[in-house]
């Protein structure tokens, strides 16, 4: 092989014609030649493992840059400057890389290598095996990073580099092996036997590797044990009986799986939690963990290994509690007293779940009863903590520790990533908008969202601040507040407080509290949404933040010199993040062009039915399939006239449709008869207008005549709204 040539072919300028050359003249000549090394291997390395090379990758660039469409976007693409193939393993549906060749021309080097990503090492550390796996790789061997230029860590600053990326969330891949440069010629028989001697080389290792992997699986699937049981239908808390309804399991992020669960108390829901079945948990623990959240703070989190091992193993939990306003040592005296009055074994502050079997894979007291283990002692101890206090519980304990700390981020992949997994529906290109807009200026940050009722304003707001952060849309943010503006607002009182000669006192505010502790928290980023804020006049109300925070100048609040919680000038810190939600109808008012100079305004109109319906619950969509087409059917009547509906809308009406269907078949309405209910009862209460809308009040009559079947309410209101408009010229749906 001529290795200069090689290298010739990676530093091709042009990526086409780059890709085209390394899959037509390095690619063959690679390929059998690693093929001929696996084959000397034998027979035992078993159905998992197959190769996998870098053609793929290769071709589709290949056709990609000579697509016009994306010919610009690949110009100055790397890809096709190197060529790999390695052989891999499959565990769990996921493939893990245990031996590669890799022709580096960015490097201008061969590497032999095993490559991984960070976790393995991590858990190494976490278990206290990382000396034992490093004495494993020959002391010749290197340790490579990095995708483009490979950085050489040296064995003894390995733990500190893993330990080094664990809090900022960097999680690197590593090669283990060797390398030599990209020079020259080099005899195939050469490279064979490199591949062979490395390959043996790395025995050790590759063993320790596929251990870890082993383990891992192992943990996972006892996790995926409690998580495919559902027949949890009731329990019993402090006196009282509760239904418990637990959700279909579903994809959580790309590290493992999520289930709902629903507490009530007759038809009302108390409390909804979620159990998380994690491959790990990617700010705090590489280890495969089952955690148990309720009212956004995570109760219970603990990592399966703890049950592996030979025979029946108990599963035995610490819990640690760091409340807000409590004294901690009085709330684990109090949850350990009421696990011991619910049953559990406890010993000082560890408490049993359950015990599993590691001959049958299998928990003795089933999954089902070990699940029901697990809310329930979540239960408790949100309710020991007070953040969610059960009836006929009492608790008196007093001051609480630190709040569990939280760090911004404002890394867009990261928050557009949070946002993604979660279950609302919002572009990359409107995530985008927001970031931009809330974090392109250093000291302003005032954005404006408007467009039609429930197509998620609110939510977005909140799930951006939460992802900043690093929470799940139903975590308690404490850095981000929602305050609902009232139609009697004139004046900046609103906002700022006032003082009441009458209490003698200064009445502060829920604004004015948020911007006290952003002025002693500098460091945190604070979002404040005023909810539907055109609902009073913006500029009488909003004026002096406006102009506070245009100029940098201090607002005088009071001149009070008894006054001593309350500052008399307050300066508008740059941390505070100002969000505002606006609906257009004839209870609003219109925003004035001093406010809009000051603020980038989003429209958010336009609603993605089909994703909306991709993430439903399965158990929804296969009884609402028929009813959801309908609708979406009747959606795209209406968006022509702009009087087009929200995925609010959409939700609320699917279900009424699904609890519906939930009756018991005597009082059930039929699925047309409740259909047709829920429009007039959801979407046409919304129409109204003059003889523009005429053309669409033909074509709703058009679609329920053709879909409904019958003389429903709906289209009585329809035909009503066509004679008045016909008679007077306006119509709307309220008579």
């Amino acid at each position: 092989m001529n290795l200069n040539y090689f290298q010739s072919l990676f530093n091709e300028e042009n990526t086409e014609t780059r890709c085209r050359k390394v899959l037509d003249e390095v690619s063959p000549v690679v390929t059998q030649l690693f093929e001929r090394f696996v084959e000397t291997l034998g027979d035992h390395l078993g159905r998992e493992y197959y190769i996998r090379s870098y053609d793929t990758t290769l071709t589709t660039t290949y056709h990609d840059a000579r697509n016009p469409a994306y010919a610009e976007k690949k110009k100055n693409s790397d890809i096709g400057r190197k060529y790999t193939i390695g052989l891999y393993r499959k565990l769990n549906e996921k493939e893990h890389n245990v031996f590669m060749l890799e022709f580096n021309g960015l490097n201008q080097s061969v590497l032999i290598h095993t490559e991984l990503n960070f976790f393995p090492f991590w858990a190494w550390v976490k278990n206290n095996k990382f000396h034992h796996v490093m004495e494993s790789i020959p002391s010749d061997y290197s340790i490579f990073t990095g995708w483009k230029e490979k950085e050489t860590i040296p064995k003894g600053e390995l733990e500190a580099f893993i330990k080094s990326c664990i809090k900022p969330k960097k999680r690197p891949w590593f090669q283990i092996g060797t390398s030599f440069p990209l020079e020259g010629e080099l005899e195939e028989g050469v490279l064979l036997q490199k591949l062979a001697e490395v390959w043996e080389r790395l025995e050790e290792f590759r063993s320790n590797y596929i251990e870890e992997l082993k383990i891992s699986q192992q943990s996972f699937d006892a996790l995926m044990l409690l998580a495919s049981s559902r027949n949890i239908n009731e329990t019993e808390l402090l006196g009282r009986a509760y239904k418990v309804d637990v959700a279909a399991v579903e994809d959580y992020k790309s590290s493992g799986k999520r289930q709902a669960f629903h507490l009530y108390d007759g038809d009302q829901m108390i409390t909804k939690g979620f159990l998380y079945y994690l491959e790990h948990h990617d700010k705090n623990s590489p280890f495969q963990t089952i955690m148990v959240q309720l009212e956004g703070h995570n109760h219970i989190f603990t990592s399966a290994r703890e049950i592996l091992g030979t025979g029946k193993k108990e599963w035995w939990i610490t819990k640690v509690f760091s409340t807000q306003n409590l004294n901690n040592h009085e709330v684990m005296l109090y949850a350990m007293k009421l696990l011991d009055e619910h049953g559990y074994q406890v010993r000082n502050t560890e408490y049993l779940i359950g015990t599993f079997d590691n001959d049958t894979r299998s928990f003795v007291e089933g999954a089902d009863n070990v699940k029901k283990t697990f809310i329930d002692a979540a239960l408790i101890f949100a309710h020991a903590s007070k953040r969610l206090e059960l009836p006929e519980g009492s608790i008196n304990p007093v001051d609480p520790g630190p709040v569990d700390s939280i760090e911004p981020n404002f890394v867009f992949d990261e928050i557009h990533q949070v946002i993604s997994d979660s279950s609302f529906t919002f572009s990359m290109e409107t995530i985008r908008d927001l970031h931009l807009n809330l974090t392109s200026l250093d000291d302003k940050h005032f954005v404006l969202l408007t467009g039609i009722s429930g197509t998620g304003k609110t939510q977005l707001c909140r799930l951006y601040a939460n992802a900043v952060y690093g929470l799940e849309y139903e975590n308690d943010n404490p850095y981000f507040t929602i305050i609902p503006v009232r139609p009697d607002w004139t004046d900046a009182s609103a906002l700022f407080g006032y003082y009441s000669t009458f209490e003698k006192r200064y009445i502060k505010t829920e604004f004015l509290n948020v911007l006290l502790n952003a002025l002693k928290e500098r460091e945190k980023p604070h979002f404040i949404l005023l909810d539907e804020m055109n609902l009073a006049r913006v500029e009488y109300y909003l004026s002096d933040y406006l102009s506070a925070v245009e100029s940098r100048k201090e607002i005088q609040i009071h001149q009070d010199d008894t006054i001593s919680d309350i500052p008399q000038k307050l300066i508008i810190p740059p941390n505070v993040y100002l969000l505002g939600t606006l609906n257009v109808d004839e209870t609003t008012h219109s925003i004035s062009d001093k406010v809009l100079d000051r603020a980038f305004v989003m429209t958010l109109s336009d609603v993605d039915f089909a994703t909306y319906w991709e993430q439903a619950e399965q158990e929804l969509k296969e009884t609402l399939e028929t009813e959801f087409r309908m609708l979406n059917e009747l959606h795209q009547v209406l968006i022509k006239f702009d009087l087009h509906f929200g995925y609010r809308t959409m939700g609320e009406i699917l279900q009424k449709l699904y609890a519906n269907s939930q009756l018991p078949e005597e009082y059930q309405m039929d699925s047309l008869e409740a259909l047709d209910r829920a429009i007039s009862e959801k979407v046409l209460t919304k129409v109204r207008g003059d003889e523009r809308i005429s053309e669409m009040l033909q074509n709703i009559e058009m679609w329920l005549t053709e879909n409904i079947k019958f003389q429903g309410v709906s289209l009585k209101h329809v035909k009503r709204m066509q004679e008045e408009l016909d008679y007077y010229g306006a119509t709307q749906f309220w008579r």
